[in-house]
């Protein structure tokens, strides 16, 4: 599977942003912000193992070179 490095770094630097500008801001509905953060915690998370994967794939093809 190729994983699109640019795509990946761009979208988990926007849900790192996006979840400091939540947990800053004041919520009316302290359940929407809880489940807000969540979803984009799980988005980093994703992020972040499919940047491993990425990063590991870089040095199996690396490696495989004579």
């Amino acid at each position: 599977m190729k994983i699109n490095k640019d795509l990946v770094d761009a979208t988990m630097m926007l849900s790192f942003i996006i979840l400091v500008l939540i947990g800053t801001s004041d919520f009316s509905d302290l359940l929407l912000k809880k489940i807000t953060m969540g979803g984009l915690a799980l988005l980093s998370v994703a992020m972040v193992t499919l940047r491993i994967i990425y990063m590991r794939q870089e040095t199996d093809s690396h490696s495989q070179q004579p």
